[in-house]
């Protein structure tokens, strides 16, 4: 009975840390919906929110044609320079009950998938972060221990538990920035420069692709393109031999000054082609498979060359 009274403590001690280190911020949507749909100008609301902000901050940073304040204004007035708004009114029940679904499920979500990511961070990595809903803007986002989900993104819409695995994603990515500073693509001069950010960019979107990948299997959510590639043997050799050849190419040309095509094609590759997530994942899945995920706890602390050499002396011994 001690025992028992001992591990429920533990359990409860346990779920209350990560709720206590997890919160959930509807306000962002909620003023869109309001806008939109009561005929409040909220405007400057939004503008200020700190969704919002944080979207316009990353898009500072990483965006070679960041959005401005001025163009989230002109998409609240109806431009669309960013932000699409445009069928916010008519989705107004739709979004009214995800936000419902969010508040109500929140303590299920937290403890399904927001511990996902910890199966693969160190063990003295303390998860904390707020993740801001909005309506508009990227899929999702995350940096500086602050993550955005859009919850007008279509997949998101159609299938909840779409958005609770994301969530798990950009978690991870959380996580990974306590350990790697974000490559800065603005500071790349040579094509060894352009590798280096592949590289880390395979890892850090690969391992956070990974993190769902069981629990997407043991729900069968796995209708994602990414996880479609990765059950399917011939597109993933497809993706395997594309990616292989960006990173032959990079080798072969490492002393060669960056140019904006260079650096469209391979980026264009593999971003639009979702060789960081699809191949970088598989990566992760034979390190996993070969040494369990305590490996890959391990290398995360180490640097994405470990990361790749890793899983090229496991591809050899094949």
């Amino acid at each position: 009975m001690k025992i028992i009274t001992t591990l429920a403590i533990f359990m409860f001690v346990t779920s209350s840390y990560l709720l206590g280190q997890i919160t959930f911020d509807y306000s962002g949507a909620e003023l869109v919906l309001e806008h939109f749909t009561d005929n409040q100008d909220n405007v400057e609301k939004i503008v200020n929110n700190p969704g919002y902000q944080h979207i316009l901050l990353h898009s500072k940073k990483y965006s070679s044609n960041p959005i401005t304040e001025e163009n989230l204004r002109k998409s609240l007035n109806g431009q669309n320079e960013g932000f699409d708004f445009s069928k916010v009114r008519q989705r107004k029940d739709t979004l009214l009950q995800i936000i419902a679904y969010l508040k109500e499920n929140k303590k299920n979500i937290i403890e399904k998938f927001a511990k996902l990511p910890l199966e693969y961070l160190p063990n003295d990595y303390k998860q904390k972060a707020i993740i801001y809903f909005v309506i508009g803007g990227y899929n999702g986002i995350a940096f500086d221990n602050k993550i955005c989900m859009n919850i007008d993104y279509k997949q998101f819409r159609e299938n909840y538990n779409e958005l609770n695995l994301y969530i798990a994603h950009e978690l991870f990515h959380i996580g990974f920035e306590k350990y790697h500073t974000l490559p800065d693509i603005f500071k790349a001069k040579t094509v060894q420069d352009l590798k280096e950010i592949v590289l880390s960019m395979t890892m850090n979107e690969g391992l956070a692709t990974l993190t769902p990948y069981h629990k997407r299997i043991e729900m069968n959510e796995i209708s994602d393109y990414d996880y479609k590639v990765l059950l399917d043997t011939t597109a993933l050799n497809k993706k395997i031999t594309q990616f292989n050849s960006i990173i032959k190419y990079l080798d072969e040309n490492s002393d060669k000054k960056l140019t904006n095509k260079i650096l469209g094609n391979v980026l264009g590759q593999c971003s639009g082609d979702r060789l960081f997530y699809i191949v970088g994942c598989y990566m992760g899945l034979k390190i996993e498979e070969k040494y369990g995920s305590k490996k890959i706890k391990a290398l995360v602390k180490e640097s994405p060359e470990i990361y790749f050499e890793t899983y090229y002396q496991l591809m050899k011994k094949k």
